[in-house]
């Protein structure tokens, strides 16, 4: 029974392979893979660095708080 599950399955998967192309389609999609594992590679690489960047100019100023509300920047102008 196992031989001939075997056996159905092989000529499946040959005959999918042969008339749609499915090699093809594996070949572009693992290069598709390739790509965007680059970019998420590349984009987290950017942004562990500019994470670093940015602690360490908060550490270096510690008086600039960009905590402050809209109406705290209005009243310092005197606008409101």
């Amino acid at each position: 029974m196992q031989i001939l599950i075997g056996v159905v399955v092989a000529f499946w998967l040959g005959y999918l392979t042969s008339s749609w192309g499915l090699l093809d389609h594996l070949i572009h999609q693992t290069q598709f893979l390739y790509i965007i594992g680059a970019l998420s590679t590349a984009y987290f690489i950017i942004f562990i660095l500019l994470e670093r960047i940015a602690e360490s100019e908060a550490q270096q100023n510690p008086g600039t708080s960009l905590r402050t509300s809209a109406r705290e920047h209005l009243q310092r102008r005197g606008s409101f």
